[in-house]
């Protein structure tokens, strides 16, 4: 799922004592938000709007319709963490947004969660390469993963440009960050370039650490 065009320029690995930074890897995928409790809406609704032609509201058996289908992506936590090659089941953000039409004046895409703060905003290129996430380790997505459905960001940005429990797609022609984005104080989130480089070297040889 790693855009090639993007990675190449990302920032370079992180120093700590004159030596890079490396993510510790671990076996699941530890769930960190900032709400008290998952939202809960029945049915789960997802809005697509902004710079479109065409408002979208669809539910999440709508969007399983589009065609989930499966794949598996690293996932890097600005915490420290990494997991690689996590199995997902999903929809392509590019399958829902041709629903839409987005006009030629997108440019960014901004992912909001229901019932609360957290929202992010990427490229319109780096949504188009993010899923649509239902599934998780070959079960539905659980409440404390961001079930039903969560936005998953491609797998060269931070966990935290990824939006659990998303109801709210808009199409911008600016960069409009979320409140915890701009806390983080990197707004792009991009993962260093030795961390993609050390996942996909794992994956070269087998998977052994």
């Amino acid at each position: 799922m790693t855009n090639a065009s993007a990675s190449k320029d990302l920032a370079p690995l992180p120093l700590e004592n004159g030596r890079p930074r490396v993510q510790r890897l671990v076996e699941r995928l530890t769930p960190l938000h900032v709400e008290l409790a998952p939202p809960v809406r029945d049915p789960w609704k997802i809005a697509v709007g902004g710079l479109v032609e065409y408002e979208v509201e669809m539910t999440v058996t709508d969007l399983r319709a589009l065609g989930a289908r499966r794949f598996s992506a690293d996932f890097h936590c600005v915490w420290g963490w990494s997991r690689p090659a996590v199995p997902w089941a999903g929809v392509p953000t590019a399958v829902l947004l041709e629903a839409a039409n987005p006009s030629a004046r997108a440019t960014h895409v901004r992912f909001s969660t229901a019932d609360g703060a957290y929202a992010a905003c990427v490229t319109l290129d780096q949504a188009l390469d993010g899923i649509f996430a239902v599934e998780l380790d070959g079960v539905e997505l659980p409440a404390e993963h961001g079930g039903p459905v969560r936005w998953l960001q491609p797998d060269y940005l931070w966990g935290y440009k990824g939006v659990k429990w998303v109801a709210s797609i808009e199409l911008l022609d600016t960069m409009r960050p979320g409140e915890w984005e701009e806390r983080v104080g990197d707004v792009e989130g991009f993962v260093p370039e030795g961390i993609i480089q050390r996942f996909g070297d794992l994956r070269a040889d087998g998977g052994r650490r």
